[in-house]
C-alpha cells in the first residue's frame, strides 16, 4: 500500500505496473505543498482527512458496537448532527493559541439543527497579529469533502466589503450521510488584502449559508493563513 504523507521524503518504494510482465520503480517521491509566505497559523493537518479534528462521542440511542472501540470513530450514526448538541447557544468560534482542533474544532461544517429545521451556520476563527505586513496574505482552505454546500469566507466583518470567497453547491461526496472522514479533495488559495486586517485581534468567518438540509457540510482537511512574502524571507515548506 502506498499513502502520501504531506510535506515528507517517502522511505517507501512505489511499484507501479508499466506493462504485462514488467514494473516501474518509481523510488523516493517528495510532495511539496503550495506556498508563497510565512505561516501565520494553521488548524488541522494536512492529510486530506478530517480525522484530527474533534469527533464527539455517539448519542447513546444510535450506538454501534462494531466501532465503540475503533480508532474509526466518526462511522458511528448522526455524529454530524452532535454539532448542534455541542454548542447549543451560538455557532462553533475557534481561538488559535487557545484552542486545539482535537478537543474544538468539529469535524463536520453542517447547519444547525432547531425548531423543526436546519439553518446556515458560521464558524468563527479568532486571532492576534502583533503587525500587519502590507500586500495580499493568502487563506489556504483544503476541504477533504464536501456535500451540496455554499460557502462564504469573510474576514473580520461580515460585510460585502469584507467578503473574500464564495462558492455555491460545492461537492457531491455524501460524506455525511455515509459517516465517512474524507471525500474528494479540494484547495482554495483565497487572496486576502492586508487593508482588511488590522493590528491586534482579527477574525475569519466560514459561513454554510445553505439550509434546510442534515446531510450537507463541508469537512476541512487543513487551513493555513500565510503573511506576504518579504525581501528577507526565505520559504520553507514547513
Amino acid at each position: 500500500m502506498f499513502s502520501i504523507t504531506h510535506g515528507t521524503i517517502y522511505s517507501t518504494k512505489l511499484i507501479v505496473p508499466s506493462f504485462p510482465g514488467s514494473q516501474t520503480q518509481l523510488g523516493n517521491l517528495i510532495d511539496a505543498p503550495v506556498r508563497e509566505g510565512p505561516t501565520v497559523w494553521d488548524i488541522g493537518f494536512p492529510d486530506r482527512t478530517a480525522i484530527d479534528s474533534y469527533v464527539p462521542d455517539v448519542n447513546p440511542m444510535y450506538v454501534n458496537k462494531l466501532f465503540l472501540n475503533s480508532p474509526e470513530k466518526f462511522r458511528q450514526y448522526g455524529l454530524c448532527d452532535r454539532d448542534t448538541d455541542i454548542h447549543p447557544e451560538s455557532d462553533q468560534v475557534f481561538t488559535i493559541g487557545v484552542n486545539d482542533p482535537k478537543k474544538d474544532w468539529f469535524f463536520a461544517h453542517v447547519d444547525r439543527r432547531g425548531q423543526g429545521q436546519y439553518l446556515p451556520s458560521t464558524w468563527k476563527i479568532n486571532f492576534n497579529l502583533n503587525s500587519v505586513t502590507s500586500g495580499s496574505y493568502k487563506l489556504r482552505l483544503a476541504i477533504a469533502s464536501a456535500t451540496h454546500s455554499d460557502l462564504t469566507v469573510y474576514v473580520n466583518y461580515m460585510e460585502v466589503e469584507h467578503l473574500v470567497f464564495q462558492v455555491t453547491n460545492l461537492g457531491t461526496d455524501n460524506t455525511v450521510c455515509r459517516h465517512g472522514i474524507h471525500g474528494l479533495y479540494r484547495l482554495f488559495n483565497i487572496d486576502v488584502s492586508s487593508l482588511l486586517l488590522i493590528k491586534g485581534d482579527n477574525s475569519i468567518f466560514l459561513t454554510q449559508t445553505k439550509a434546510g438540509d442534515a446531510l450537507c457540510g463541508i469537512l476541512y482537511d487543513y487551513i493555513r493563513l500565510e503573511a506576504p512574502v518579504t525581501p528577507n524571507h526565505h520559504i520553507t515548506n514547513d
